[in-house]
């Protein structure tokens, strides 16, 4: 049985990638890959980078699918289209929702089998909430940096 945890993560992803690719719909091509002076990501860095991060940890560690990550590519690539990166945020949000309904409650209290130096032996559970914070915080970068390029504010 999936836990309470693993359904609301569920629920927060279908969300947050939901808009996730609203914000990249909402994003002019001409700005897609766009930077500002004192900004080191452009929109579709952090849309890479967001979808990189879920399919790594959990639809790769938690549910065993065979992505690959290249985290450096995430933030070095600018010729994705709209159209693929917005195919990309549905291979992440089928995978992550793959990998959580196998979660029980048991599984969730375990420690976490792969996660950067920082947070290792840290549970399941505890690292779910860190990468649904991770979403968040870069979904609102995300969006302050689409309404600034979409302003037309001066670099």
């Amino acid at each position: 049985m999936t836990s309470k945890l693993t359904s609301d993560v569920s629920e927060i992803v279908v969300r947050d990638l939901g808009a996730l690719a609203q914000e990249l719909e909402d994003t002019p091509l001409e700005h897609l890959w766009e930077v500002r002076e004192g900004v080191n990501n452009s929109v579709g860095s952090l849309a890479l980078h967001l979808c990189g991060n879920l399919r790594h940890f959990i639809g790769h560690g938690l549910g065993q699918d065979d992505y690959v990550r290249d985290p450096e590519a995430e933030f070095a690539r600018r010729d994705a289209s709209k159209e693929e990166i917005l195919q990309e945020i549905e291979r992440t949000q089928t995978a992550t929702l793959a990998a959580l309904s196998g979660l029980s409650e048991k599984d969730v209290q375990s420690p976490m089998p792969i996660t950067p130096p920082r947070h290792e032996g840290r549970s399941i559970g505890f690292f779910l909430v860190q990468l649904c914070c991770h979403l968040s915080w870069h979904r609102g970068q995300l969006n302050y940096l689409r309404r600034i390029l979409d302003a037309g504010a001066p670099g």
